[in-house]
């Protein structure tokens, strides 16, 4: 087949109208894997017929999965991790409370702000302070060092 040139759409547009046109003769939605394959680029094979080239490479065959490795529905049986559970959590102290609640004070203002509440001067800055005095709080109860056993993050 001869390409066209960039410069004809004419025959850009045909060669592309050719392509649509025989779009559904590209794939044979059940094919029978004992009739040979009528394509010109396959090589004849001895006995005069067309060679079937993805029989003769396993790569693109279908592996069959063993009876024992599928489950009772006949879905394959996949191995999945199951984390074990995590332990309960500890009540949070006194001081990390405070702080959470300065944070959380500062940002109800700030946003009932946004929509257009109006406060007293003095609410403002004790949400300032707030949220200075409960980030400082929060900072000051991180531990200073790693203990030995941390590692060095995440583990695969």
């Amino acid at each position: 087949m001869v390409l066209p040139s960039e410069d004809d759409r004419d025959a850009i547009d045909r060669a592309f109208a050719e392509l649509v046109a025989g779009y559904h003769l590209t794939a044979d939605p059940d094919p029978d894997p004992t009739e040979p394959v009528a394509s010109p680029s396959l090589p004849d094979t001895a006995e005069g017929g067309q060679a079937n080239w993805a029989a003769d490479h396993p790569l693109f065959g279908f592996v069959e999965t063993p009876a024992e490795a599928q489950t009772s529905s006949g879905e394959p049986y996949q191995e999945r991790y199951v984390p074990e559970p995590l332990p309960p959590l500890r009540r949070p102290g006194v001081p990390a409370m405070l702080g959470w609640l300065g944070i959380g004070y500062a940002l109800i203002i700030v946003l009932a702000a946004t929509f257009g509440l109006r406060f007293p001067a003095w609410a403002g800055w004790v949400a300032v302070g707030s949220f200075v005095g409960g980030f400082g709080i929060l900072m000051t109860r991180l531990p200073r060092d790693r203990p030995p056993d941390a590692g060095d993050g995440a583990v695969l």
